[in-house]
């Protein structure tokens, strides 16, 4: 059998994507449609970020501009899909604030790393960890209507495990800009 490998870009075409997907999944909530309809949205970010993240990894199609975009648009997704959960308070604020926070000093360290070293290092296993119970989490929240102690007890282990990848990436950062 005859596999053709993708096209290079093909990634980070996913991650522009995804970044387009933002404003819909934002529009579509609060349409008025039933919120599955944003549900889907956010269900095919999740799985273009899966696929452009092996994609590149199976194919070595791993890039700077990759290691950039694709990060910014799981946030933007996962943040902007919060601040809609908290503006209809479906989710407590406390979840959004500790949210945002963690990734505008996330953003403020890749940025001073991309001023640096002209690189930022790559993702860890706790973040894509993290990233894949937010995306669990918020289309549980949508999809069925999670409520309750799971909800909170669920959002406050994800946020957890996210300032627990940002600290690791912090320390990788140093490592990384260290060697650079």
């Amino acid at each position: 059998m005859n596999v053709r490998t993708p096209n290079r870009n093909l990634p980070n075409i996913l991650s522009f994507i995804r970044l387009l997907m933002v404003p819909l999944f934002v529009w579509l909530f609060f349409s008025g449609l039933p919120l599955w309809a944003a549900g889907i949205v956010f269900l095919l970010a999740g799985i273009t970020d899966v696929l452009d993240g092996h994609i590149a990894r199976k194919y070595g199609f791993i890039t700077k501009l990759g290691r950039v975009i694709d990060p910014l648009a799981d946030k933007l997704m996962q943040v902007s899909a919060f601040a809609c959960l908290a503006i209809a308070k479906i989710i407590p604020v406390w979840v959004i604030s500790i949210l945002a926070a963690k990734e505008f000093c996330m953003m403020l360290g890749a940025a001073l790393m991309l001023k640096k070293v002209k690189d930022v290092p790559p993702s860890n296993k706790f973040g894509k960890a993290a990233s894949a119970l937010f995306y669990f989490i918020t289309l549980a929240v949508i999809i069925f209507d999670m409520s309750g102690t799971l909800q909170v007890v669920l959002l406050g282990g994800a946020l957890a495990l996210s300032v627990l990848a940002m600290v690791i990436y912090y320390i990788q950062a140093k490592r990384y800009a260290a060697k650079k």
